[in-house]
């Protein structure tokens, strides 16, 4: 029997997969449903060996190798200081480096499923389309975290070791990290589901670097709209406090709550809208 969505490895290898207990199929037994946690289970073992985790280590090395060029060759004008120098990596990664990072890692995520017809093999297995749908995208939140500690851990050495700037690490810069987490929650959905429905690799990470180029123009026109447009709502997340922007907002609860209550609302409509569009892209036996 295949796999809950067959084939698992992004090599295209036909490889052994991790299965969830499936129906009885005849046997006269009764169905067995696999609980929540079972789905992350699978879903998180099938990254293992996928793309999200070279993505996960060249994104937060790239910005932070653009932001250190960009501060060396600018210290007539900056102040050396790790703060100063933490505004210009994350002026690189908020505006573009991350939603293209999120757009990777979803595309990375179902690509197994678009190499051969296995999203098919769900009309025979007792597992709703919306339930499996929803456990491959909330896993991708793992790598997402991960990414933005490396990031954290890239940008203190690259101050300490290459550019020899004094002093800790604001915590302003990590406390921003983590947030941009819970701010990419309607960002992560809505990539999934158009990773969900294109089957090409490509498709949906071109529409998310027009959603980013967008989310540059939208971002600092107003909370409202910048709240509304996913992309830039993770660029308001990581650029609270930052020097190289003179409207980014502080890290007072007046900023933060509005992000929080974006991520919040927009999380729950891209979100159904994923679970949505699962049930009508799946034919069920």
């Amino acid at each position: 029997m295949p796999g809950l969505f067959g084939p698992g490895d992004s090599s295209g290898a036909t490889q052994p997969t991790p299965a969830l207990p499936a129906a009885s199929c005849g046997t006269g037994r009764p169905v067995r449903r696999a609980g929540w946690a079972a789905l992350l289970v699978v879903e998180a073992l099938k990254l293992r060996r996928s793309l999200v985790w070279s993505i996960v280590a060249v994104l937060p090395v790239l910005a932070v190798v653009s932001g250190s060029v960009n501060f060396a060759m600018n210290q007539a004008v900056l102040s050396p200081t790790l703060e100063a120098f933490t505004s210009q990596v994350t002026l690189f990664y908020g505006l573009f480096f991350f939603s293209i990072a999120v757009a990777l890692l979803v595309a990375a995520a179902w690509r197994p499923e678009h190499r051969s017809s296995s999203w098919n093999y769900m009309a025979t297995t007792p597992h709703s389309p919306a339930a499996l749908a929803l456990a491959k995208t909330t896993v991708v939140l793992v790598p997402l975290a991960v990414m933005q500690m490396l990031l954290v851990i890239a940008t203190w050495l690259s101050g300490l070791v290459l550019l020899h700037l004094d002093g800790g690490l604001p915590i302003g810069f990590t406390v921003c990290a983590l947030l941009a987490v819970v701010a990419a929650v309607p960002l992560v959905g809505w990539q999934s589901a158009l990773s969900m429905r294109l089957r090409s690799f490509a498709a949906p990470v071109a529409l998310g670097l027009a959603g980013a180029v967008i989310g540059i123009a939208v971002a600092y026109q107003s909370r409202s709209l910048a709240g509304l447009w996913p992309y830039s709502l993770v660029t308001r997340a990581l650029t609270l406090g930052s020097s190289a922007l003179t409207d980014a907002g502080g890290l007072e609860w007046s900023s933060v709550g509005p992000i929080l209550a974006w991520a919040a609302a927009g999380g729950a409509v891209f979100w159904a809208l994923l679970a949505y569009a699962a049930g009508r892209a799946t034919p069920r036996a």
